[in-house]
């Protein structure tokens, strides 16, 4: 395995993470598990919710919806992102990602159908940050970053550089480790983000220079992120500004997988391999229970 592709084993009980850049929190993603009491049953892992900067709205926020990227044209503050479906009186509710302003109320509700599950080995692409190289705000009060926060939470942006941070969450029990060792994860490694993409159909759209991917193991989830810095994407019209894209949920998986990779001189389909891939780990930890 590649050096810089050594990931963080140890399994914080600190649920949020922090962008940080001089000191300043950037946003905040926070992950926790459903609550048990408030669902008479539920399928899937995890709420995730994304704070921007206290009292200022994103610049942009964009939604990948499966054809097109819709932008949302009122100020968005928060976002909250349930990945899975529940009973609740008997009532059928898939997951749901809401849009929140200031007062932390729902401007908008997506029904989705992504669900942060154990039987997929795969890194789902939740949400992209875009931070410009400066804020020339001069009434935004930013939040501090406070003593007792543990280091490995924190992500700490540079100064004068405009930046994107990408972020994917494994499901529960399935390490970034596990993942890397998949066919899959060569393309996590060379591509922009259009490769979970049905608009882009999935294309293969190399970046100008390797960006490391690292992490973090929060709740027994490890979170993968990567910080582009400086580089034009695939979205030029956000590129230095501070914006939230939010990725596509409902195909990501098989826009990722639905497709043929070389080993050796043979052609194998990803999606098969990633099923023999995920039986073999499964295998693995049966025998070590």
């Amino acid at each position: 395995m590649d050096a810089d592709l050594v990931f963080s084993i140890k399994n914080s009980d600190h649920n949020k993470i922090y962008v940080v850049r001089d000191n300043k929190i950037l946003f905040r993603l926070k992950i926790k598990e459903p609550d048990k009491d408030k669902y008479d049953s539920y399928d899937g892992e995890l709420d995730i919710m994304m704070d921007g900067i206290k009292n200022h709205p994103f610049d942009n926020l964009y939604f990948q919806r499966d054809n097109h990227k819709e932008k949302f044209k009122k100020s968005i503050y928060k976002v909250s992102w349930h990945g899975f479906s529940y009973n609740q009186n008997g009532n059928i509710k898939m997951p749901v990602i809401n849009l929140k302003n200031q007062k932390n109320q729902k401007d908008l509700e997506i029904r989705h159908e992504g669900k942060i599950k154990n039987d997929k080995l795969f890194p789902f692409p939740i949400c992209s940050l875009y931070i410009p190289k400066n804020f020339f705000d001069n009434s935004i009060k930013f939040q501090k970053i406070q003593d007792g926060i543990p280091k490995d939470n924190i992500i700490n942006g540079k100064k004068d550089v405009f930046s994107r941070i990408d972020f994917f969450i494994l499901p529960k029990n399935y390490s970034a480790n596990d993942f890397f060792l998949t066919s899959a994860s060569l393309l996590y490694l060379i591509s922009d983000n259009t490769l979970f993409s049905r608009e882009y159909h999935g294309e293969v759209r190399k970046l100008k220079k390797y960006h490391p991917y690292k992490s973090l193991k929060i709740i027994d989830h490890d979170i993968l992120y990567r910080i582009v810095e400086n580089e034009e994407t695939y979205l030029p019209e956000l590129d230095n500004t501070y914006s939230l894209f939010i990725h596509n949920p409902n195909n990501s998986f098989e826009v990722l997988y639905n497709r043929l990779t070389i080993i050796g001189n043979d052609r194998y389909s990803l999606r098969d391999e990633h099923d023999k891939e995920l039986e073999k780990i499964k295998n693995i930890d049966n025998s070590n229970d």
